[in-house]
């Protein structure tokens, strides 16, 4: 699959918790799947969305939050690391 531009909203488990600036995000339903997150998260802050970045294996996931409309948005998902580029021999 490699890098995909999906850009999709979806629903989130996220935790609000007192005293942070930002939800932490769990997991996602997209698809009719559920992703669940292991990792920490790199957040992003710009004027109108956190950007959240996870490295989960070998798949990267880009997360929008816009937190005026309380909406999550699947930007898109990177699997680049599961294919071997390498010829055989």
């Amino acid at each position: 699959m490699n890098s995909v531009w999906i850009d999709a909203e979806v629903d989130a488990m996220a935790q609000f918790r007192a005293g942070l600036t930002y939800p932490i995000l769990r997991a996602i339903r997209w698809d009719g799947r559920r992703i669940d997150f292991i990792s920490r998260a790199r957040v992003e802050r710009t004027t109108r969305s956190l950007l959240y970045r996870f490295d989960e294996g070998t798949t990267r996931y880009a997360i929008r939050f816009e937190p005026d409309c309380q909406k999550w948005f699947l930007e898109a998902i990177d699997d680049s690391g599961l294919v071997n580029d390498v010829p055989s021999s």
